[in-house]
């Protein structure tokens, strides 16, 4: 590649050169060192007619950088501590973030430093006519979507003196933010920012003082912003800024306060929530825009339900052609009450209710979700009707593609809300509502799923979950039509294997003329009549079952509703049951015919981004030995590149391989698993093993595991580059009998893997996460073939968890073991003996495995006591165990810190029993709670 050097503030010239291959012999493992500098793409674009690609590059822990292609010349520029790039739609400049040095933000928070006293972000406009600014104490910025040469930001004060293009020659230190010392705020007053309006082509710059919130029109024709004067009444305005006029006028000032300002994507109409009221509790009236201002709905507006004003919290927002105004309603807010009472003079309660339509924990997870709950009501801007559409009852509405249309769809789960405690949140009722009149009509009543609108609102489509049957429904006559699949073909998911009905094989979406709603069975796309005169159409003509191959459609216009590309094509991927092969094809038409390959290969690929108007396709390529890099082509994948080599040090490290195995299970079945075998592996030696699973993996050969410290599970490509064979079965499960299932799978797996010769009987270890820590915890009670175990967040007691709660949503876990994932298929009290049966616990005295357990008290999965009754009963048995609990924190680990602990004890542990190391501290002595926070026990004294 050439590249083309730039004179850029902190930008330096990136070069990408072919990577030097060492030899293995000089390669060494992977250890922790290496995980903070391992980098991940985020956050990848494509301007509109592909003339630049951008992406950031961040390491794990450090200063990331945003690099930016320009395919035409094979150039790349890099921003050091760049990120959340945004591109103009004239592609002529580039607004993104600077973030602040981490090791300034790292000081500060050592030093005690609050939140809003943290380094701030800085605002970097770079014009690529050679132009830069740059602005530090961003809040926020916004570039138009489709059109226009201007942009906005908003910036803490103080400003700086003068705006002018930035000195080429200052250093990288220069955009650290520097510190000012921002005086105490009174209680509640607003927060006001400096509005730039920035033309970074031109060199022009307005500033605004007093700002509180910004929009910008998709086509860039409007600025509206709001402003707060502080006073003992503070007085508010809206103002209007003409971004071709360069000029501006005020639509509103009041006492009071805005809220919620929104244009729409022309930038001729305006709408905001304006409150008088300067007390907390404000209710607020919605305001309207075009040739003046309209008031829409007030505190007193008899259109509205008794009761119900505009919500404060509600989004307000226009559909795509400007014709409604949608804003949501609330039960107007009461007045604060003096609290009169001392702490300890007040009863707190939960008063638990056996007819509450949810339990008081998920009442209370839900707690400030409904406190800002608001009912969509729309605002028909040409004729001036304001019609609710949500109410208490049908709370959720779908208004269609953007807004547009004149029918909305509604949904009641009001009724269902008990049995969800068993069957889950599956079930709803439908209504149609007719956004000119508000009416509303049943068309549908217990269904799972997602009901979809025809573009043309002439139709709607669901899956049926009880005869496992796609069925249409025209609305003008509501005929429904029931659409089978025919001989040997299901639209439902064929590899459902939990005891609730399954649900289908997925959707596409509607063509264009609605002529068909297009959806899955394993294989193909098939394409269903709404009318109901013509059967399904294999659109594919059968070619994904005739090869084994899962074709999909893959959506590249996000700004159409309809599924096709611009010529009526579709762009499918492609994915090889048999052999794990994944890529594209292109399916010509709807008239049905087999798709064309375009690009397949033993590789995992991520869902192409399509430039807007061009043909260029941004997309990954990956295996679990190459990082999934960035690459650029047309649409037909006849002239791609690379455009991306985030992790050149990869080559200094041992990297091992994967491959599928297949063996016969015990229940004489035949299975999978994948195999990962170490950096230079010799059939002739004798390595130990970790035997990991969760359900199926197989799909996943080609998957990438970039080395990082573990949330809850082992890692592959550390575990071989260490010298560890690693095995990943896949597991059939028969309902009622998950234990036994695993076991199936899982050990005649291992003792295939055993008589492959290169691995040694007497050093496998096991691992699992939630569902697998689960099924790790109940197979050593059945076999001793594990020499150490390690159990993340399992559930020991299948009779104490079936009551217990999911503290992350509120909801009672009976329908886990129901309908859902731990299959069980009934009740405690139909089937009591297969809750016992599949218990680890009423076994635990049948252990002889070190096991490990990681349990950890903010788990919102799996009750973290689930973890403690299995400890304490191996505990009592005096078999060897430990259990890893770190506080705060999640089921899968969050905080990076205990990521590093859990990676470096879990291969400890293994490392002791598995290849024979001395055991650390912690397991020889444990950690007592008077050394928590002074030492790790890592290291033996």
């Amino acid at each position: 590649m050439k590249s083309i050097i730039r004179p850029l503030l902190w930008i330096t010239t990136l070069y990408f050169l072919p990577l030097v291959r060492i030899a293995a012999q000089d390669a060494v493992p992977l250890h922790p060192g290496v995980y903070d500098t391992w980098h991940s793409i985020d956050k990848p674009g494509i301007s509109a007619t592909g003339k630049l690609v951008y992406f950031e590059q961040n390491p794990q822990y450090g200063d990331g950088k945003l690099i930016i292609h320009y395919p035409s010349t094979d150039a790349y520029d890099t921003l050091e501590r760049a990120g959340g790039a945004q591109v103009s739609p004239g592609e002529d400049f580039l607004a993104c973030r600077i973030r602040p040095f981490l090791r300034e933000t790292r000081k500060a928070r050592l030093d005690g430093k609050k939140k809003d006293e943290l380094p701030k972000d800085s605002l970097l406009v770079y014009a690529l006519n050679g132009k830069r600014y740059i602005y530090p104490g961003l809040k926020s910025f916004g570039i138009p979507a489709k059109s226009g040469k201007t942009m906005f930001a908003l910036i803490d004060k103080p400003e700086p003196k003068e705006d002018t293009a930035v000195n080429d020659t200052l250093s990288a230190d220069t955009v650290a933010v520097k510190k000012k010392v921002s005086p105490k705020k009174k209680k509640d007053k607003t927060e006001t920012y400096l509005l730039k309006i920035i033309y970074p082509a031109d060199s022009l710059i307005f500033t605004h003082e007093q700002v509180t919130q910004a929009v910008i029109s998709e086509t860039g024709a409007s600025i509206i912003y709001a402003t707060c004067k502080p006073d003992s009444i503070p007085v508010s305005e809206v103002m209007f800024f003409d971004t071709e006029k360069q000029a501006e006028r005020q639509l509103f000032s009041a006492p009071g306060h805005i809220r919620n300002l929104a244009v729409d994507a022309q930038g001729g109409q305006v709408a905001f929530m304006h409150s008088s009221d300067t007390a907390k509790t404000r209710r607020y009236s919605l305001y309207y825009f075009q040739q003046s201002i309209v008031p829409v709905a007030d505190t007193a507006d008899t259109r509205l339900p008794a009761g119900f004003v505009p919500g404060e919290h509600g989004k307000v927002y226009f559909s795509e052609d400007g014709s409604k105004l949608y804003f949501g309603i609330a039960p107007a807010p009461l007045p604060e009450v003096k609290d009169t009472l001392t702490d300890d003079e007040k009863a707190t309660v939960d008063i638990w209710h056996w007819r509450d339509p949810q339990l008081q924990p998920q009442q209370l997870k839900q707690l400030d979700e409904e406190r800002k709950r608001t009912y969509l009501t729309v605002y028909h801007t040409r004729t001036g009707k304001l019609i609710p559409l949500a109410d208490e009852m049908v709370r959720s509405v779908n208004t269609g593609f953007k807004g547009n249309g004149k029918f909305a769809l509604g949904f009641n789960s009001e009724p269902y809300q008990v049995e969800a405690s068993w069957r889950g949140n599956r079930y709803r009722d439908v209504y149609l509502i007719n956004n000119e009149t508000g009416s509303r009509e049943l068309l549908l009543q217990r269904i799972s799923g997602q009901v979809s609108l025809g573009n043309s609102a002439k139709y709607i489509a669901w899956y049926s979950e009880t005869d496992s049957l796609w069925k249409t429904m025209t609305l003008k006559d509501k005929k429904i039509t029931p659409h089978p699949a025919g001989k040997d073909i299901a639209f439902y998911d064929e590899e459902h294997d939990v005891p609730g009905l399954p649900g289908p094989a997925g959707s596409a979406g509607w063509l264009k003329d609605d002529r068909f709603f297009v959806v899955y069975d394993r294989f193909d796309l098939w394409g269903l009549d709404p009318e109901g005169k013509n059967g399904p159409v294999c659109l594919t003509a059968g070619e994904g079952r005739r090869l084994n191959k899962r074709f999909r459609n893959l959506n590249l216009d996000r700004e159409v509703p309809h599924i096709e590309n611009a010529d009526g094509s579709f762009l499918l991927s492609s994915f090889d049951f048999e052999t794990k092969d994944a890529g594209f094809r292109k399916l010509e038409g709807a008239g049905g015919g087999s798709p064309v390959s375009l690009l397949e290969g033993p590789y995992k690929y991520s869902t192409p981004v399509k430039a807007e108007k061009s043909q260029n396709l941004l997309w990954t390529r990956s295996t679990f030995s190459e990082f999934p890099d960035l690459w650029l082509s047309d649409m037909a994948f006849t002239s791609s590149g690379k455009i991306s080599d985030a992790n050149p040090q990869q080559k200094n490290y041992l990297w091992g391989s994967v491959e599928i195995v297949s063996w016969t299970t015990t229940a004489g079945k035949p299975q999978k698993g994948l195999l990962y075998k170490p950096a230079g592996f010799d059939p002739g030696t004798k390595y130990p093993a970790l035997v990991y699973f969760y359900e199926k993996y197989t799909d996943q050969l080609h998957q990438y595991y970039a080395p990082k410290p573990s949330r809850s599970i082992i890692s592959p490509t550390y575990c071989t580059s260490n010298g560890y064979v690693v095995f990943i079965p896949d597991i059939d499960y028969e309902d009622g009998y998950p234990g036994q299932s695993a076991y199936e799978s899982v050990v005649s797996g291992t003792l295939d893997l055993i008589a492959r010769g290169f691995v040694d009987r007497d050093r496998i270890g096991i691992q699992g996460q939630s569902w697998g820590g689960y099924q790790v915890a109940w197979l050593i009670t059945r076999t001793n073939l594990y020499k150490a175990a390690m159990a993340g967040a399992p559930v020991s007691n299948m009779t104490s968890a079936y009551g217990g709660i999911r503290w992350e949503s509120g909801m009672v876990r009976q329908f886990q073991y129901e309908e859902g994932q731990s299959r069980i298929g009934a009740s405690l009290w139909d089937r009591p003996d297969l809750y016992i049966e599949n218990s680890p616990l009423f076994r635990a005295d049948k252990i002889e495995t070190p096991l490990l357990i990681m349990a950890n008290d903010a788990d919102g999965a799996v009750p973290w006591y689930q973890g403690i009754e299995l400890f304490t009963a191996l505990r009592r048995l005096q078999n060897p165990c430990w259990l890893l609990n770190y506080n705060g924190d999640e089921h899968n680990l969050a905080k990076r810190g205990n990521m590093k602990d859990l990676d470096i004890r879990m291969m400890q542990f293994f490392d002791h029993y598995l290849k024979g190391k001395p055991a650390p501290e912690w397991m020889t002595k444990g950690l007592p709670a008077i050394d928590k926070g002074r030492k790790t026990g890592y290291n033996i004294d």
